[in-house]
């Protein structure tokens, strides 16, 4: 067996590992965009060429030289006599999968329903991009009209007829499932030997490990994952303030490593995220829960709340603290159709009648919609749910408005009375980079003209200060993963999405390997 970290490795973010057995039969773990080196050459108005994209991102070695790429994008062949099995996708954030549409649309993509919707409503509440896009139209290279136009004769173009040949990719889930558009293919179907996805707990739901044997050992690849309650007591305070769907989510990390107990010779490739970061607050979404809960019983005047859409958990999180203060979830279209999409593919997220009697979908003063977002805009108009601004400036303290960063321009059909004083909760992480630092600071100019009261952050000498009481990692602590690690006793172990790979030696001595390239 023979492991590749191709990227992901003594950085944070950007996964893309490949797993070759003895007869050169192969499978890839995420296919991530790896955002500190995206940065060294992209920002948000300049991107590598659609027209030419792989080229783009081989030449500035951005992406690997394996022949695993769309034959619409990348004509090119590799001297790397692989066959690969299918790409596992451990959860729907863009540093796991926002390469995805790259991928060979032959080579199955195997992960959780879950996973599957929340990429779903990704890519069709945005503007498509090559890099993620699950289906759709193949491209084609330039036709001879093109070139009359003045189009490169070596380039690609998107092609908008009607005519124009499908993009249709092999999908597979743990469970037999199908999918409108795509071609599914069983689990079973996959690999040669055992195979099964298990899920974990993470800031994003769907998130799951993969445990398959290869060439008689035991390999498992944990994703991104975080613990949650650890004692009868924190587990009975989930179930009586989250209920028994969230408490069930919850400990399915623990899940995921008691069924690696018994595998023998274990080889487990796994995150360590939080090594190199110095904290002092260990919170989790029953703290976040704990949090919001005070400051909506203190507060009445309008609530705005942020939190990434993509964290579902945290959504429900912010409905029960609504349905426990009387207030309405007011969410923007396109974050209903998170909601919409997630119910279509796993009915277990499937909204109670209470629950939906509390959310409501704000009308924004948009011209265009995209795709999933105007069906939702028209669902939540025929439901009943679609208010204008003049409702909420109506009766500001009956709503709890889901508006961050990016839909902050909306908040300016509401009144300056209603703004005045509202409060703001900051529920997302903090700024790692100089551009969200910026971001950041610019928000606060915000908050500062409207007179809005934020929570979770602050200034201090001209910085933003992230406070985090209303935010929960989606990481292990040290704490946590050494105990796990200690418990399982895997007989190798490969660390990867860590800046600080020596903290697993310092512990583990021999049985951890650090090399891109493992071969067992």
């Amino acid at each position: 067996m023979r492991i590749e970290i191709l990227d992901g490795h003594r950085n944070i973010g950007g996964n893309k590992i490949r797993v070759v057995d003895s007869e050169n039969d192969a499978f890839l773990l995420d296919f991530g965009l790896n955002f500190s080196r995206w940065g060294e050459f992209f920002e948000e108005f300049l991107n590598p060429r659609t027209g030419r994209i792989l080229q783009d991102l081989l030449k500035l070695n951005m992406v690997p030289r394996l022949n695993i790429y769309r034959e619409d994008l990348f004509d090119g062949r590799f001297e790397d006599p692989v066959n690969h099995s299918f790409l596992f996708l451990s959860h729907a954030h863009a540093d796991h999968t926002g390469m995805v549409g790259l991928i060979d649309e032959k080579i199955p993509l195997l992960m959780s329903k879950e996973t599957f919707a929340v990429m779903s409503a990704s890519v069709n509440t945005s503007n498509q991009s090559v890099l993620t896009q699950l289906s759709g139209k193949k491209r084609k290279k330039a036709s001879e009209k093109d070139v009359e136009n003045g189009i490169r004769p070596d380039l690609t173009v998107s092609v908008k007829s009607k005519n124009a040949e499908e993009l249709t990719r092999y999908i597979s889930f743990p469970e037999k499932t199908e999918l409108d558009g795509y071609r599914t293919v069983e689990m079973s179907a996959l690999w040669k030997d055992d195979l099964f996805v298990e899920p974990v707990y993470h800031s994003v739901i769907g998130a799951a490990g993969l445990v398959v044997k290869v060439d008689g050992f035991w390999l498992a690849y944990t994703g991104d994952f975080r613990t949650g309650p650890e004692t009868p007591e924190e587990e009975k305070y989930w179930l009586d303030t989250l209920g028994e769907k969230r408490l069930s989510l919850s400990l399915r990390t623990s899940r995921f490593f008691e069924r690696l107990k018994d595998k023998r010779p274990l080889v487990l490739i796994v995150e360590g995220t939080r090594l190199a970061r110095e904290e002092n607050v260990e919170n989790t979404e029953k703290d976040v829960f704990d949090n919001a809960m005070k400051v909506f019983k203190e507060t009445k005047k309008l609530i705005l709340v942020d939190f990434p859409i993509r964290h579902l958990e945290r959504l429900f999180t912010f409905l029960k603290v609504c349905l426990e203060n009387n207030r309405k979830l007011v969410l923007m279209p396109k974050d209903y159709a998170y909601l919409i999409e997630m119910e279509r593919v796993e009915p277990l997220w499937k909204l109670s009648e209470e629950e939906k009697s509390h959310i409501r979908v704000y009308h924004p003063g948009k011209l265009t919609y995209i795709n999933l977002e105007k069906e939702a805009l028209i669902r939540a108009k025929s439901e009943g749910i679609l208010i204008p601004p003049d409702e909420i400036n109506h009766s500001p303290d009956e709503y709890a408005l889901v508006s961050g960063y990016w839909d902050f321009p909306h908040i300016l059909d509401l009144d300056e009375k209603v703004l005045n004083g509202a409060v703001y909760i900051h529920s997302t992480s903090e700024a790692y980079t100089e551009e969200q630092e910026i971001d950041a600071r610019r928000f606060m100019n915000w908050l500062r003209y409207f007179n809005i009261k934020p929570f979770g952050l602050k200034e201090r000498n001209g910085s933003v200060i992230f406070t985090k009481e209303f935010h929960a990692s989606g990481h292990v602590s040290p704490k946590s993963l050494e105990a796990i690690l200690n418990d399982l006793k895997p007989d190798y172990i490969v660390p990867v999405h860590t800046l600080n790979p020596n903290w697993f030696v310092e512990r583990w001595k021999e049985r951890v390997l650090l090399d891109d390239v493992i071969v067992l």
